[in-house]
């Protein structure tokens, strides 16, 4: 090769990346075979935690605090759920196993936690699904041959409520000063309650409306207002609060007593029990208190139940229109007649009731009623018969000629049929409340989530209904006056309470349903 051929070979530079690439190869392959197999790596630990979030909500719907829950729960995640493992090829199958389940009656991080074997305690549940390999294809290149993965996965039951809860209410028993949102919720069944909607700062007592699935007023309204059972369901341990004019919402509880029959949202039976302290004329769905005179208490029949004292009408004063009544010392008027303020003692004019609506009648002696028979209980067993015990289609003539009282719904004047209160289906006058602890929430206002510390079940004694007194001369001393201060609001919502809902307390069935719902905590 001649001198310039030499000089020109030793400045060609053609292929001068070849030695690069050659280099570069070995690094380029270990690249690769490290991307196809942790892509191979990441589908197995999906498959192997899709396996295990299976299995602890199926173990987690077994946890309900009966006997043998943990055994069934083990079951359930082993034998009730079928992963596939397909990215595993350690040869044992494409079946998942399980490898461990762990029970805990408390759980709050995988650290600080209660073991249990107590059936009655478990309450959630840890599932460890065995270990899985996948063998490299190309990573050997690089110096690894194989991954194991587990996949774990804890789950417990949280709780559902499915139907209307149109309200809560602050928890009667929570002391002042509380901080515990979770306050026992500890009310007597046959407590009167004089349900008041508060300011921002609510006390035991105050009420306010909830959302129902967020849609307003006229939402709410139309859930309460119908037959229909609405079996939409919403997290059992927060409501939320519904805001602006919810006066609409009255009308609809007032539906249930066979009043505001306006109803365009669907059928609105009464309860087939709607007594209740008001009358109206033939023909008119227009209830009014009684329109006659009011007497004094001092005469043998006072039109209208006014209590003067925090004791029953001695036996010779008998109202003559008379619905289930509150407690006696709401009956008076102000709060301020109750030790409690908007909490009654479960006294009630069992004797002047029982006298207007069932005159003769042994009520003390008589199955079914007794002489500590809550409201709830009576108007039970007045609709077990409502020709005899509710006055049928004649109802209970006023001495204002043309007015009449009603006990059971007048089909084809006012209302649809009623509804039968009984054990298997809807009770138009038995609603549930949640039961908020105000004190320890603090200020309520807007729409904001509130927890519940419980739920209970109420029964809707009166229409909410402004009422007033007249020409009562023993009220502090003075002489008859017209017709002055009003001893209830429209606003009002007069309960007595039945017992803790879903439980069947009281002899019927509520307009909700409480249920325990899987959910994954990690």
């Amino acid at each position: 090769m001649s001198l310039s051929g030499i000089r020109r070979f030793s400045q060609d530079q053609g292929a001068a990346v070849a030695p690069t690439v050659a280099l570069a190869l070995f690094a380029l392959i270990g690249m690769g075979g490290i991307a196809f197999d942790y892509a191979r790596l990441a589908s197995l630990d999906t498959e192997l935690q899709n396996a295990a979030d299976q299995a602890a909500l199926a173990a987690a719907t077994q946890l309900d605090g009966s006997s043998g829950s943990i055994t069934r729960a083990t079951q359930a995640a082993n034998d009730l759920i079928s992963n596939q493992t397909r990215f595993a090829n350690d040869g044992s199958g494409p079946d998942t196993a399980i490898g461990s389940l762990t029970f805990y009656s408390a759980y709050t991080n995988p650290t600080t936690n209660t073991v249990t074997t107590v059936d009655t305690a478990a309450t959630v549940v840890r599932v460890d699904v065995a270990t899985r390999r996948a063998n490299y294809a190309l990573t050997p290149v690089v110096g690894a041959f194989f991954g194991d993965v587990q996949g774990r996965a804890v789950a417990g039951i949280g709780g559902a409520v499915c139907g209307v809860v149109p309200f809560f209410i602050c928890n009667p028993a929570e002391p002042v000063g509380n901080s515990d949102l979770n306050y026992t919720v500890t009310i007597a069944p046959g407590t009167g309650i004089k349900m008041l909607e508060g300011g921002d700062q609510k006390g035991p007592g105050n009420f306010g409306f909830l959302a129902y699935l967020g849609r307003g007023a006229s939402r709410l309204e139309q859930a309460i207002s119908t037959d229909v059972i609405y079996d939409e369901c919403v997290a059992s341990d927060l409501v939320t609060t519904e805001t602006g004019q919810m006066t609409s919402v009255f009308d609809g509880l007032n539906r249930r007593f066979d009043m505001n029959t306006s109803c365009s949202l669907g059928p609105c039976s009464p309860s087939t029990n709607e007594r209740k302290d008001l009358v109206r004329q033939a023909n008119s769905c227009n209830w009014v208190e009684n329109p006659a005179t009011e007497a004094s208490l001092s005469t043998n029949a006072p039109q209208r139940y006014r209590p003067t004292s925090n004791a029953e009408l001695f036996s010779t004063v008998t109202p003559e229109i008379m619905g289930h009544p509150r407690d006696i010392c709401h009956a008076r008027g102000t709060t301020s007649y109750c030790s409690g303020g908007l909490i009654g003692d479960g006294l009630w004019d069992r004797g002047a009731y029982f006298r207007s609506n069932h005159p003769g009648l042994n009520w003390v002696d008589e199955p079914g009623l007794g002489p500590t028979v809550t409201r709830y209980q009576t108007y039970l067993w007045e609709a077990e018969n409502t020709t005899t015990r509710l006055g049928g289609t004649t109802g209970k003539a006023s001495n204002k000629s043309g007015w009449r009282a009603y006990g059971t719904p007048q089909t084809g004047v006012c209302n649809p049929p009623g509804i039968v209160p009984n054990t298997n289906g809807i009770d138009r006058r038995r609603m549930t409340a949640a039961v908020v602890n105000c004190r320890a929430y603090g200020r309520i206002n807007g729409r904001r989530n509130l927890p519940v510390a419980g739920y209970i079940d109420v029964f809707l004694v009166e229409p909410s209904l402004n009422r007033t007194r007249c020409g009562d001369p023993t009220v502090n001393g003075q002489p008859p006056q017209p017709c002055r201060t009003a001893i209830t609001e429209r606003t009002d919502i007069y309960v007595e309470v039945i017992g803790a809902a879903g439980t069947g307390q009281g002899g019927a069935a509520a307009q909700i349903t409480q249920r325990n719902v899987p959910r994954l905590i990690e």
